[in-house]
């Protein structure tokens, strides 16, 4: 990863570590929020607006997974699936550049994942990114 962090990728890692802590701990947003602490400067709004989005589509965004690629919660390591749920989410209802997102997410899976990984996200996100924006 580049030294020099953009405020908004910053941000996408930790939209990624609070919903992982919000699973691993079944808690809400709110109360994982309250203790939430990052020193780096982020984009606040995107980091919100990722969570906030999330929160609110995350039903969709499974049954989006289990019609397209046939993704089933649970068959996969947590944090995997948090990388692939808020990739997802954010090209969906916040930001529909698809090589940003893809670029971006993968960054954060070839940094926090297995090795494998980052190539199943490519995959599933070329393949969901693409019939997504041929819908909208």
């Amino acid at each position: 990863m580049n030294k020099k962090y953009k405020p908004q990728m910053i941000a996408r890692e930790l939209a990624i570590k609070i919903l992982y802590q919000m699973k691993v701990q079944n808690e809400s947003l709110n109360i994982i929020m309250k203790n939430f602490v990052e020193k780096r400067k982020y984009d606040k709004d995107l980091l919100e607006s990722i969570l906030h989005q999330y929160e609110i589509n995350k039903e969709s965004i499974l049954q989006l997974l289990r019609d397209k690629v046939d993704i089933n919660p649970g068959h996969m390591p947590l944090l995997d699936e948090c990388i692939i749920h808020l990739s997802i989410c954010e090209f969906i209802y916040i930001n529909n550049s698809k090589n940003i997102i893809i670029n971006e997410y993968i960054n954060l899976a070839k940094k926090y994942s297995s090795p494998k990984m980052y190539t199943f996200l490519n995959k599933i996100l070329d393949q969901v990114l693409e019939q997504q924006s041929h819908e909208k």
